[in-house]
């Protein structure tokens, strides 16, 4: 405790405090007689002390003394909470409070938070942090834009601290896309910053050998898509014994979009000492699925049980058919969301050369003041041919549009996301590979073109918008065969469902909102892509693709439940299934009835009189076909009902039977009398007594359809749980679909079956053959590659025992190695003592050479001997090369002191030149 100066005369005391070290309570009430005390706290660069006068923490701007305890007391809390928050800053802070200065992080990782703008932790960071540190497996599930990659990236940089000399890299974090793998790599670079972590990205799509140089540097983190981190795994004969830290982002998807084996070969290779961490917003309860990710004893953190969206978004579902899709988007863009047609304000139109030239000088660097339009909307589809058609047909209708799908080229993919991202574009048409971990700062609109086939993924695409606060909508375009998964849908979010008109002014985000569009708009749309259509060829060849394409997508997509596709018919029944969505409003909705009953009556209208019968009503003597009509008309019976002739084919169904067929129903009917008793009872059935029908009746419940059935709610116990538990757990399935692996399902749908065992044959046809054509190869190929995925292709066994493709031991990396005189690195080694030579854009510049040669002699009967000339003369002025000693011939005499300099500079360059021994090989 440093103090400056105490005195009873003065009215203040001035304190000083170095380091961590601050006033107890004792002190503080012992010096409560003063009327002011000042903190000094010392800054690190040599300034004076800041002081911080606690009397303006009290707000009671006075200079008056304490009078009491309470005082005290407060002051001596404020005390040890300002000297908690200076701990902190210095990064030694107690793990208590549910803020970042207590998680016990460091200096740089607290530095890197507060650079970044977080305050107050999210809750996935506030629960799943602390035990991230505490090396346990985390399996973490919270709703899209919740934090969950700061989650793990902050303990990951907090765990690694710095660079390791050894090789080896220490952290693997596998990612389903590019685009969220470059979103994580931009994270972790942002919270690494003020350390010498080096991170590398291995997606597909960029250059094999720039990664080869990455890997070859001795990274620390490992940021890559799992097929292309397998493809160098395999290629470099990695050793991954030194990961200590793995994380699965979007586990869910990474481990149903075909990732099994490369995913199977990686954790194969993986240490089992590892930190293992899985982390979505839709992860089943139920762990099983992701039992070969090696966690043990994972501790599961699940904030979804509330709110699977963000409660900031609004959803309004349209109903429309089949053929109006694109006319529903149309009037969706111009009067649901008003978009804007052409290029953006403030935007300068640019062609693809200037663009490319651009970013080619790095003028597209990040700047502040571009973002995305306040109209910025997001188009997910089915197929890349969608996005493809869409994209054609919406620049034709003059929007600006942007557009990525999976087979897309990497660079073109940057460059389509950072157009819509900067605001230089207002539309972009995605498959649901944008679905997760594209970061949109102010996203206002997701539209689903194709309405998602799972709920989880449309969790995953409305989680774009509506993020930190703001305000977002979705919309979706419902067809019939659409409306089973959005009844799925609608009991996964456990919302209402309203249809129409049911509710005039329902809430938008609460409740699933149905509705029709508004028909005059929609059919003007419609025309007017029939007419683009017909007078553009190739979005006429565009658009029959993509009916190809998504009779494919409709055959291969999971089906909804059986329950939801029952509702969908009792829905799509009622009234309001045709009625205007709410979102257009009461009078809208009021002048959409007026036209529907126009239109209905217009329908509906049949003239009395026929062709023959028109004149002055009716009835002109003049006409003579007139009269035939009306003769003919006179003479022909009333038409009848439909009702009317059903109930007469019933009644004489037995008129028109032989009379034979007749003796004998009537003898049947005589039978079934016999065997009756008096009251109608067949003979052979024992009658209970009254009280037991008493008992009976009493136990039986009449349902809301007006049957009966005897299970009593009290005692009866169902498979089916009352909540929606199974719902939940169905959509959450990584493997879910027409195949449910959930037990309530696969008990409804068990059964034997005993013939269709693998040695068994059919009656009637042959053995299976065991080889299949092959369409592409025009040659008959094995079928037993088509159930490890490779049709046909050659693979081979990896370590794991599963089956790679062949093409990922391609001897690429030994030839790059041996071009770049690179040696092989081992793990555990330190980087001095390896033979690795950075190249290029990976560091450590190449030994140049500065000699210099003088140019040749001029030869006069080539066509530029004055220039070569020229060129010899200014290189004997500079004593260039061979002209180093004057007019340079050997033939000039040298004195002594030229001599000595000669063999002096000699000397020095063998020196400088020589080669150590050659070692020994091991």
């Amino acid at each position: 405790m440093g103090r400056r100066s105490v005195s009873p005369a003065r009215s203040e005391v001035e304190v000083d405090i170095a380091g961590d070290l601050f006033l107890d309570d004792e002190e503080i009430a012992a010096r409560s007689g003063f009327g002011r005390i000042k903190q000094f706290k010392k800054t690190g660069n040599g300034d004076p002390a800041v002081p911080l006068d606690f009397n303006d923490l009290l707000n009671t701007g006075s200079d008056d003394g304490w009078e009491d305890d309470g005082d005290e007391a407060f002051i001596a809390s404020k005390m040890r909470s300002s000297n908690r928050k200076t701990t902190n800053a210095q990064g030694k802070a107690t793990k208590k409070g549910g803020g970042f200065q207590a998680m016990g992080l460091s200096a740089n990782v607290m530095r890197a938070i507060t650079k970044k703008g977080y305050q107050v932790p999210t809750p996935i960071q506030r629960k799943a942090i602390p035990l991230i540190l505490e090396r346990r497996d985390v399996v973490g599930m919270a709703r899209t834009g919740s934090g969950k990659t700061a989650a793990f990236v902050i303990p990951m940089i907090e765990r690694l601290k710095a660079h390791s000399p050894r090789v080896g890299a220490r952290a693997l974090i596998l990612s389903p896309s590019r685009e969220l793998a470059l979103q994580t790599l931009k994270v972790v670079k942002e919270f690494a910053k003020g350390t010498d972590l080096k991170a590398v990205l291995l997606v597909g799509g960029d250059s094999l050998e720039e990664q080869f140089g990455l890997m070859t540097a001795n990274p620390d983190i490992i940021i890559a898509t799992p097929g292309r981190f397998l493809h160098l795994k395999v290629e470099m004969h990695l050793n991954l014994s030194s990961i200590k830290y793995a994380v699965f982002d979007e586990a869910d998807r990474l481990f149903e979009m075909g990732f099994a084996a490369q995913l199977t070969e990686i954790l194969h290779a993986l240490p089992p000492s590892r930190q293992t961490l899985l982390f979505s917003a839709t992860l089943p309860t139920s762990l099983v699925e992701f039992a070969r990710a090696g966690l043990q004893d994972p501790s599961l953190v699940r904030l979804d049980a509330e709110t699977k969206v963000s409660p900031d978004l609004e959803c309004a579902f349209f109903s429309v058919k089949g053929g109006e899709k694109e006319g529903a988007l149309l009037h969706i863009l111009h009067d649901v969301i008003k978009m804007p047609l052409g290029v953006p304000e403030g935007v300068k139109e640019e062609t693809e050369e200037q663009a490319f030239r651009k970013r080619k000088r790095g003028a597209d660097r990040p700047n502040a003041k571009e973002k995305p339009t306040e109209n910025s909307t997001i188009i997910f589809t089915a197929t890349k041919h969608h996005v493809d058609y869409l994209t054609n047909l919406l620049r034709y209708a003059g929007f600006s549009v942007s557009y990525i799908y999976g087979s897309l080229d990497q660079t073109a993919r940057l460059m389509q996301v950072d157009d819509f991202r900067r605001g230089r574009t207002n539309i972009l048409v995605v498959t649901d590979v944008a679905a997760r971990g594209i970061d949109i700062p102010v996203l206002a609109n997701v539209i689903n073109y194709d309405f998602p086939p799972q709920p989880k993924i449309f969790v995953h695409r409305v989680g774009r918008t509506a993020r930190a606060g703001q305000r977002g909508w979705a919309y979706g375009i419902v067809r019939d065969t659409d409306l089973p998964y959005l009844l799925d849908l609608q009991l996964f979010l456990g919302k209402k469902l309203v249809v129409g008109q049911e509710v005039t002014k329902p809430s938008f985000a609460e409740d699933c909102v149905v509705g029709t569009l508004q028909r005059g708009q929609v059919e003007a749309n419609v025309e007017w892509v029939k007419k683009v259509l017909d007078e553009t060829e190739d979005l006429s060849m565009l658009r029959q693709v993509t009916v190809k394409a998504e009779k494919l997508y409709t055959k291969t997509r999971n089906s909804a439940s059986g329950h939801s596709a029952k509702r969908a018919r009792e829905v799509m029944t009622t009234k309001a299934w045709n009625q205007l969505h709410p979102l257009f409003g009461e009078d809208a909705a009021q002048a959409e009835e007026e036209r529907d009953n126009l239109l209905s009556k217009i329908s509906l209208f049949k003239p009395q009189e026929t062709v023959f019968e028109l004149g002055p009503k009716g009835k002109s003597t003049r006409n003579k076909a007139a009269e035939v009509i009306r003769s003919i008309r006179a003479k022909m019976p009333l038409r009848k009902t439909k009702k009317k002739d059903e109930d007469e084919e019933m009644d004489n169904d037995d008129d028109d039977l032989p009379v034979a067929e007749k003796v004998d129903k009537f003898a049947e009917f005589a039978s079934d009398v016999d065997e009756m008793d008096v009251d109608g009872v067949p003979s052979d059935v024992e009658m209970e007594s009254d009280d037991e029908l008493e008992v009976t009746v009493s136990n039986t419940a009449v349902s809301k359809k007006g049957r009966t059935t005897f299970q009593d709610p009290e005692v009866f116990m169902s498979y089916t749980p009352r909540n929606n538990a199974a719902i939940e757990e169905r959509a959450y399935g990584v493997h879910s679909g027409s195949q449910s692996t959930h037990f309530i399902e696969a008990a409804r749908e068990a059964a034997m079956d005993l013939t269709n065992d693998d040695t068994a044959k059919q009656f009637g046809e042959g053995g299976r053959s065991k080889l299949r054509w092959d369409k592409k190869q025009s040659k008959y190929v094995a079928r037993v590659n088509d159930d490890d995925g490779s049709r046909g292709k050659k693979m081979i066994k990896g370590e794991s025992g599963v089956k790679i493709a062949a093409s990922f031991q391609s001897g690429r990396f030994d030839k790059w190695r041996k071009a770049q005189k690179v040696g092989r690195t081992h793990i555990g080694e330190t980087e001095k003592s390896n033979l690795v030579r950075n190249f290029g854009s990976q560091g450590g510049a190449r030994y140049k050479h500065n000699a210099e040669k003088a140019p040749k002699d001029a030869d006069k009967y080539r066509d530029d001997y004055h220039v070569r000339k020229k060129r010899v003369a200014e290189a004997k002025e500079n004593r260039v090369g061979k002209y180093k000693d004057g007019e340079g011939s050997k033939k000039e005499l040298k004195s002594a002191t030229d001599i000595r300099k000669a063999r002096a500079v000699k000397e020095q360059k063998m020196l400088k030149n020589a080669r150590p021994s050659k070692r020994t090989k091991r």
